[in-house]
Parts: structure tokens; C-alpha cells; sequence
């Protein structure tokens, strides 16, 4: 077994059977279910900040674990549009790792910040995000379907536990 961050496709380059795993993806991830449509038009281009994480040396939809796609937002912010891993993969280690090859990938560019929207029940990443320098900058009212979500904003920066 061979599991690691590798480049990840971005949503137009789908094919359904990869939506149907990102769909099943983020059901269990975020309680949240989407439409194939509602996937593959979300703003997230083809670029080294879109990271997939697999069980296996081969990349397929069924050996995927996690998903981190972000987009170019302003000048100098980077907006994380998702980020999820399965149950079996959490506490793991696997965020830390993605957060910190995204830092790498970007490191020579002129993003200096991340934004995100996380649901405000959601503690175990709030506190992921809060130890690598996000806070909270916005109440987001019927952003999610069922609750209070969060604008969190900050460095984009590595995070080292000391």
C-alpha cells in the first residue's frame, strides 16, 4: 500500500464515476450531498493547488480517500473550496500533510492568504484551521443547508506542532 497526496483532477476533467466517488466523498465528509452538475461547475481550475489522496499506488475513483481543491480567489488569497477526507483516514495525520504540500506548491507565487467557509458545528476543523493561523472573520447565515457556517481567513503558512 502506497497512500499519499498526489495532484488532483479538477472538476471538469471528471468522469462520473469519479463524481459518484466525490459525491460519496463528501456525504460522509460533510453531511452535504451534491449534484453531479453542482460538482463539476465548481470554480476550481487545473493547478498544482488541487491535491487528491489515495490508498494505492493506482489512482482511481474507488482508491480515493480525500480531496482538497482550492482556486485562485483575489490577487493574493487562495480559497479553499473543499477539503475532505474519509472516516478511516482522519486523525491520521493526512490534513496536516495536504495543508502543508498546498503551502509548498504555492510558495513562490503571490498567494500570501486562504480563505474558507466551514460550518460553524464543524469544531474538529475549526481548530485545524485555528492552529494554522485562520480565524474567524464572518457569520455565514444560510450558506449550508442546515446551520451556521464560518469565514475563516489567514497566512497561508505551514504548520509545524512543536
Amino acid at each position: 500500500m502506497n497512500i499519499g497526496w498526489r495532484e488532483g483532477l479538477a472538476p471538469k476533467e471528471l468522469t462520473v464515476e469519479w463524481i459518484q466517488s466525490i459525491q460519496k466523498l463528501f456525504l460522509e465528509g460533510t453531511g452535504e450531498q451534491y449534484f453531479a452538475g453542482s460538482i463539476q461547475s465548481l470554480p476550481v481550475p487545473k493547478w498544482e493547488g488541487n491535491l487528491m489522496l489515495f490508498d494505492s499506488m493506482e489512482e482511481t475513483p474507488q482508491s480515493m480517500r480525500g480531496l482538497l481543491w482550492t482556486t485562485p480567489f483575489k490577487e493574493d488569497t487562495v480559497r479553499v473550496v473543499s477539503f475532505v477526507l474519509d472516516a478511516g483516514s482522519r486523525e491520521k495525520g493526512w490534513g496536516s500533510r495536504a495543508w502543508n504540500s498546498l503551502i509548498q506548491s504555492l510558495k513562490d507565487t503571490q498567494y500570501t492568504t486562504v480563505q474558507l467557509e466551514v460550518r460553524a458545528t464543524n469544531t474538529r476543523a475549526i481548530n485545524f484551521y485555528r492552529k494554522r493561523g485562520l480565524e474567524v472573520i464572518q457569520e455565514l447565515h444560510g450558506y449550508y443547508n442546515n446551520g451556521l457556517g464560518y469565514m475563516m481567513r489567514g497566512p497561508l503558512q505551514t504548520f509545524n506542532p512543536q
